[in-house]
């Protein structure tokens, strides 16, 4: 029977009071389980940044993401792992959409729209502005009651 792959992104989050050594261990020693149970197409570590708030009284994080093919029962195997090393205060794991666009690619896009769509305006005629809509009567309510019925 054949294996499917199936493509993943995993951030993580190790301690930023840890060393640089420390920091290097942890994303080889992820880096190679990866490889050993799938494909590891990328690791591209972010670096050090300030959380948006503190973990364990932690504000800084060393931030990885880590993009891969596995089989779709590994995940939660390196979810597990992530979650019971020391240095990981925090993860995250999330299926890749096939044929979705990059990232990179998608802001490009959306610049190109605006530029497109702000064209378009320049070139269109000027329209006059339409009076405000005044103030319609007030409709009186009416109650009725149970005694009226």
């Amino acid at each position: 029977m054949e294996k499917k792959l199936i493509s993943y992104e995993t951030l993580y989050v190790i301690n930023g009071n840890l060393s640089e050594e420390e920091m290097k261990e942890i994303v080889a020693k992820f880096s190679a389980l990866v490889s050993d149970n799938g494909t590891l197409e990328s690791v591209d570590e972010w670096g050090k940044r300030r959380l948006a708030y503190p973990i364990n009284y932690i504000p800084e994080g060393y931030y990885v993401l880590v993009s891969y093919k596995s089989e779709p029962s590994f995940p939660r195997e390196f979810e597990r792992v992530l979650g019971i090393t020391d240095g990981i205060i925090r993860s995250m794991t999330t299926k890749k959409i096939e044929g979705a666009p990059a990232p990179a690619v998608a802001p490009a896009v959306a610049a190109e729209e605006a530029v497109a769509e702000e064209a378009k305006t320049e070139d269109a005629p000027a329209t006059e502005e339409v009076p405000a809509v005044e103030d319609a009567p007030a409709v009186e309510a009416t109650e009725s009651t149970a005694s009226e019925e």
